[in-house]
């Protein structure tokens, strides 16, 4: 019987739990190769990878056309995570790669994490954190406000977007979205708005994104469209750095054309060095959106599954 030999990059793949790596190891028509956590110029990185026909990859992996041409063995990509931006798809696709991810396993966790965000900045959860403990007690001076009553604009309605609609209409928010696949049960059941781009910004307190990047998304939201946002917006981009241009946005945010932005996404990451990072109206997060173990464990199992499922002629929802 011939083997496959699965070649594993993503960091978070079993980092917490062996019960993923258990699912292809137990398998005796599978080689795992585990190479989790090592840089592509690694020494034997890609040497490891070319003689594999399975790889399971994260965002830290950016498989070129010019990577592909070095890997003629490989069959099958199953990524962690939703986002496939790292990826050249037709590349992939014209060497009939087969190429799968994992939608929806960690959507829970971005969803969260930006009620996090939120919620940090519209409380001053960080100042008042460091006035505890450097001795201030001042109420008066870390004023909040409530997201309740505000009116939230949604950008993209898919897995996360729609697992932040459902928790916000508990807050007691008005909803706007912008989809261009409507999903009319949703916004039904939750009283979604819907609103062309432009509107939903002018008309929002709080504009949440979580649309994916592609060529349709990319610098989305720029000058003209940052300019038509309220003085006191909130801008949360938990999706990809390159939906927002982040010039544009460190004016704005310099000038005090939009109150603030939260973000768990930048161009450049780590962003530690970004404009954005001096500035004291932008909160900042380290592309921690799915970072829990409930959803690495969910991406985990989810990929190996996708991996056992297209090996072994059973149906694959994940395929691209």
């Amino acid at each position: 019987m011939s083997k496959h030999t699965v070649f594993v990059e993503a960091p978070p793949f079993a980092k917490f739990s062996d019960a993923e790596m258990r699912r292809l190891l137990d398998d005796e028509r599978l080689e795992v190769l585990d190479w989790r956590g090592k840089r592509v110029d690694a020494p034997g990185f890609v040497e490891a990878l070319a003689a594999a026909d399975i790889a399971v990859t994260g965002n830290s992996l950016t498989i070129t056309d010019e990577l592909l041409e070095k890997l003629p063995n490989l069959k099958l990509i199953a990524k962690l995570g939703t986002g496939l931006d790292m990826i050249d798809i037709p590349a992939v696709l014209r060497r009939g790669i087969l190429l799968c991810n994992t939608p929806g396993a960690n959507s829970v966790a971005v969803a969260e994490h930006t009620f996090a965000l939120l919620l940090g900045y519209l409380r001053n959860v960080p100042q008042c954190d460091n006035a505890v403990r450097t001795g201030q007690w001042e109420k008066a001076r870390t004023m909040g406000g409530e997201i309740c009553g505000k009116t939230v604009g949604i950008i993209g309605l898919g897995n996360i977007g729609s697992r932040v609609a459902s928790r916000m209409a508990g807050f007691e928010a008005r909803l706007l979205g912008t989809d261009p696949c409507w999903p009319e049960a949703l916004a039904a059941k939750y009283g979604i708005e819907r609103r062309e781009l432009n509107e939903l910004l002018a008309e929002s307190d709080i504009v949440c994104v979580h649309c994916p990047l592609d060529e349709t998304t990319a610098g989305f939201i720029g000058k003209a469209e940052l300019a038509l946002m309220k003085p006191s917006a909130l801008l949360v981009n938990m999706a990809r750095g390159g939906i927002v241009d982040e010039d544009a946005l460190y004016q704005a945010l310099k000038e005090g054309q939009i109150g603030a932005a939260a973000l768990d996404a930048t161009v450049v990451e780590p962003a530690c060095g970004s404009p954005l990072a001096s500035l004291p109206n932008c909160i900042l997060t380290p592309h921690a959106g799915a970072a829990t173990y409930e959803a690495g464990y969910n991406m985990g199992m989810l990929a190996a599954q996708n991996v056992l499922d297209v090996l072994f002629g059973r149906e694959c929802r994940f395929l691209v």
